[in-house]
């Protein structure tokens, strides 16, 4: 009878440690390939074509701002990264922008340099009820034909693509 306690307790404990555990990535490309698994992408040519269409939707750069100056695709905002989560609901901010704060039901499309801070910014807005957001695959580096402009360098913070 002691040696089924026993066993239950260990079994108790080792469902307990295992359901506690969450992964850990080696690094942010190793996590944002994880994540883009979770969310929706589209490719360079379906944004070239609902532009193209006019279609409607909020295009978000989460590049530095230095990234975003050295070249951007027209008609986008930028956000940086480490700020979106903070601004995409602020009223004032849009109002500088001439526009209405986003609706959680907007369609929108995030892009970076190639995709991975792109993946994160995508999964955070989802989180935030964020329902019609995609990242664009490869992003800046793909939409600009792989030829991104380099006469700036980013002036802070800028890591990884």
């Amino acid at each position: 009878m002691k040696n089924i306690k026993f066993n239950i307790s260990v079994l108790a404990l080792f469902t307990i440690i295992f359901s506690a555990c969450t992964a850990i990535y080696e690094d942010g490309k190793e996590l944002a390939s994880v994540v883009k698994t979770e969310i929706n992408e589209i490719s360079v040519d379906t944004l070239k074509s609902m532009i193209d269409n006019g279609e409607e939707f909020l295009l978000l750069d989460i590049r530095q701002p230095a990234e975003y100056e050295a070249g951007n695709i027209p008609g986008s905002f930028s956000i940086p990264r480490g700020e979106l989560e903070f601004i995409i609901l602020d009223e004032y901010f849009w109002e500088e922008q001439f526009m209405y704060t986003p609706l959680k039901t907007d369609k929108i499309i995030v892009y970076c340099k190639v995709g991975g801070r792109g993946a994160l910014a995508t999964k955070s807005l989802k989180k935030l009820g964020f329902e019609n957001v995609s990242n664009l695959q490869g992003g800046w580096n793909a939409f600009s034909g792989g030829n991104p402009v380099t006469d700036k360098q980013p002036e802070s913070g800028g890591c990884g693509g």
